[in-house]
């Protein structure tokens, strides 16, 4: 009896953490796009320069520190500051028939500015479009085929406010 009540409970927890694993590497991804976008942001308040955020396709974010303007001289092209590649096979990703995250910033794309790039976090905390425009976004992430490693990070343009979501399988939660 010993023996088989333990089988039962090792199957249950066997298909329980095999869920939770799962998850937990999609999570992974947000993990790094959400310390990555922190960090850029408070460097652009912190040097009182713009930073240029780079989404690059399938696995990579890129940031680069814009030059201040000094008519008449042309001003020099952005300097490249950091690039990360997500780990765990994370790249960006929208699964077929998941809902956007309650900040309904779109997701008709796993990369969406709503505006043409480039974006940036402005030396006054926001994140703004090359006018100067708030710009709300959704970056989703997730491994290919598999919907339980799905995952979002948002960002609320004029405030630069980043939050992470991840997907239980029914409802997104943070």
């Amino acid at each position: 009896m010993v023996v088989a009540t333990l089988a039962v409970l090792a199957g249950i927890g066997i298909g329980v953490s095999s869920n939770v694993a799962r998850m937990a590497r999609g999570e992974s991804g947000a993990q790094q796009l959400d310390a990555f976008l922190k960090r850029h942001r408070e460097m652009a308040v912190a040097r009182r320069r713009d930073i240029e955020i780079r989404f690059l396709p399938p696995n990579q974010v890129q940031s680069a520190q814009r030059a201040v303007p000094d008519p008449p001289a042309a001003t020099p092209a952005p300097t490249v500051l950091d690039t990360l590649t997500f780990e765990g096979n994370n790249e960006y990703r929208v699964f077929a028939g998941m809902p956007d995250t309650p900040n309904l910033f779109g997701n008709g794309a796993a990369i969406n500015l709503g505006l043409v790039p480039p974006v940036m976090f402005s030396s006054e905390g926001a994140f703004v479009d090359l006018a100067g425009n708030p710009v709300n976004a959704t970056i989703s992430l997730g491994v290919v085929g598999d919907p339980m490693t799905a995952s979002a990070v948002t960002i609320l343009g004029p405030t630069a406010s980043i939050e992470r979501w991840k997907w239980d399988g029914a409802n997104w939660t943070k």
